[in-house]
């Protein structure tokens, strides 16, 4: 089966709509339809439910759809890894949640690019259940988190911390706020906060650049990584708010055991250690 096929079908699973999808793939209408009823008639099944402006997979669809993305997601990882094998480089891929890219890798990132004049480094933001499942179908090398997997076949490192401080554009902090705006700084964080904090956030998000942007331009408050709010809090644009809970978070290197690239592996466990 041709992969574009399958390509195809993602896309108007994502768009629930053919035009849209057409557009996006820079194809005709007539082609997505082509290739929909081909991919319905390998399977010998309907993927797809057509309504007057509605479009909806069927189950046998639903079922289809984390398939694709494995076949799509491997193809386009062979061909990277053929493609560098080519200029006789390696690649090695790190991932990072929102809150870690943020707070610690970010700034990190050229000493990391320097390590080696051969590397293809590969980076992304993702949330933890995919980087989970990225280790698993080793397809990451490294995943930068918050909080270990639990999981004999990983392994978890303590690379370093990050430090959190409650802000705010004001200094007069209560549950009652109306714009406290809830960061996701990791399982352990969330359980500390609703222990301590009864507030109700008025906004959520798992980036903490997208925070500070809402309290510098709206007001509000927010546990940001201490790094990122120094110079506001030095010339008054921002204020320290007196908190209870645990601020020093944890930074996990995790891995798979038995690491294909355990070499390389070990020189960025050696380059974190180094850039403390």
């Amino acid at each position: 089966m041709d992969l574009r096929v399958y390509k195809t079908f993602l896309a108007v699973a994502e768009y629930k709509h053919f035009g849209r999808a057409a557009e996006t793939l820079y194809i005709t209408q007539a082609a997505v339809s082509a290739r929909i009823k081909q991919l319905e008639e390998f399977y010998a099944t309907q993927l797809l439910i057509r309504e007057k402006n509605n479009l909806r997979l069927t189950p046998a669809g639903e079922a289809l759809l984390a398939h694709a993305h494995l076949l799509v997601s491997q193809m386009e990882q062979s061909k990277l890894s053929v493609s560098i094998a080519d200029q006789q480089k390696l690649s090695f891929n790190i991932a990072a949640t929102p809150n870690v890219w943020d707070a610690f890798f970010s700034s990190r990132i050229h000493e990391a690019l320097e390590l080696f004049d051969t590397l293809v480094l590969g980076t992304e933001i993702s949330v933890r259940e995919a980087i989970q499942r990225k280790l698993d179908e080793r397809t990451l090398d490294v995943g930068l988190l918050t909080d270990p997997i639990k999981d004999d076949d990983f392994v978890n490192e303590l690379i370093g911390h990050f430090d959190l401080s409650l802000v705010g554009n004001r200094s007069e902090f209560s549950a009652s706020v109306d714009d406290y705006i809830l960061v996701d700084w990791g399982i352990t964080f969330q359980k500390e906060h609703a222990l301590h904090h009864k507030v109700l956030p008025s906004f959520k998000t798992s980036t903490a650049m997208i925070a500070l942007e809402l309290i510098l331009s709206k007001g509000g408050f927010a546990y940001l990584p201490t790094s990122l709010i120094d110079d506001f809090i030095n010339d008054k644009s921002l204020f320290l708010i007196e908190s209870p809970l645990q601020i020093k978070r944890p930074i996990y290197m995790v891995f798979r055991k038995n690491s294909s690239h355990e070499l390389l592996v070990n020189e960025f466990r050696k380059l974190f250690a180094r850039i403390q």
